[in-house]
């Protein structure tokens, strides 16, 4: 492994972090913790090592899409095509390894759609043809452009739903994108519904259900990747029955030379 970079795409989960739920974390020192414990077991804190015992954390407020995370089929809903979808435990883990491929849309506009034809042009551009199981990884740039910042939700273009379909053609069975949702921001898809346009109205996520197409989101670093001839690590926590997991994706990316 030494003639690979290892990049990391997930963002962290900090306290109060700017996701849309976000978490609680509460930290417990090695002081702190051995005189817990102590009390349970009668002893002091000095019958510990040094006075001290285990740092812990407490997390509160997270839910399993806080962060870097994986969608399930079943958080988009319980049923394709006459069959129960998957959960995040379910997810076969041959999917979650893969070669990983780029395609760069950062130069996309707040609440613009990504669609099937752009995605062509674009792997046309970066002269590389999709094969069954690649991860394909949308960049964008929100996550470090926008991440924190004021009005940080809406602030990201998305994928449509014939461009979600178009991939699941070609095979693709897990995706990746650097915002907070695969789709565009609610504010747009809203606004449209509200005029009559419902086509589009979370399109890409019911495309991703139809045919079982696991989304990523809340991804970073993707600028920091080739477009193409590199590995992706991508497994999910195993959450029983669960819409979604966490995620620490990392790209495997060979060294020069």
């Amino acid at each position: 492994m030494k003639e690979y970079e290892f990049i990391d795409l997930s963002l962290p989960i900090v306290n109060g972090g700017a996701f849309r739920r976000p978490a609680q974390i509460e930290y417990m020192s090695h002081i702190t913790s051995a005189m817990e414990l102590g009390k349970a077991y009668s002893l002091e804190p000095e019958d510990f090592p040094n006075g001290k015992y285990a740092g812990f954390e407490k997390i509160t407020f997270l839910t399993a899409h806080t962060g870097a995370h994986m969608d399930a089929p079943w958080h988009y809903g319980d049923n394709s095509g006459g069959e129960r979808t998957k959960t995040i435990d379910e997810i076969p883990l041959e999917w979650c390894f893969s070669d990983g491929v780029v395609l760069d849309f950062s130069w996309k506009k707040a609440g613009e759609g990504i669609s099937a034809q752009e995605m062509q042009k674009e792997l046309e551009r970066i002269k590389y043809t999709l094969n069954p199981f690649d991860i394909v990884l949308i960049r964008t740039d929100t996550s470090r452009r926008y991440f924190g910042k004021p009005n940080w939700e809406n602030m990201h273009p998305g994928v449509t739903s014939d461009a979600t379909i178009w991939l699941a053609d070609q095979g693709i069975k897990v995706v990746g994108i650097d915002s907070w949702s695969w789709d565009r921001p609610h504010e747009f898809m809203v606004a449209e519904y509200k005029k009559g346009i419902k086509d589009e109205f979370w399109g890409a996520h019911y495309a991703a259900l139809k045919r079982e197409v696991i989304i990523m989101e809340w991804l970073t670093n993707i600028h920091l990747l080739p477009s193409s001839g590199f590995k992706l690590s991508v497994f999910p926590i195993k959450i029983q029955g669960g819409s979604a997991g966490w995620i620490r994706a990392v790209a495997f990316v060979k060294k020069e030379g």
